[in-house]
């Protein structure tokens, strides 16, 4: 099990403890293991969903790598606009 701990710091509120408990209990996975362990998942299915999931993450990759490119493209057009009207 995992142990999460928060010392009250000086001066903080119960609300800013609060807070930062909340952000460490969410960030070491707990409820999501607790999730994922609810129900009994076929090997090949938790496979099927990882897939899925990495497939998505590698699309979502892949749009944010190209709209950056096309900023960069806008970007050094502009720049090249300007340089052409210094001359």
């Amino acid at each position: 099990m995992t142990d999460i701990c928060v010392v009250r710091r000086d001066g903080e509120s119960v609300e800013d403890l609060i807070k930062r408990f909340k952000k460490k209990f969410s960030k070491s996975g707990v409820i999501k293991d607790l999730k994922e362990k609810m129900y009994y998942e076929k090997p090949s299915d938790k496979k099927r969903r990882k897939r899925a999931q990495a497939k998505r993450l590698r699309e979502k990759e892949e749009i944010k790598s190209k709209t950056y490119r096309i900023k960069q493209l806008k970007y050094r057009k502009k720049q090249e606009g300007r340089d052409e009207e210094d001359e």
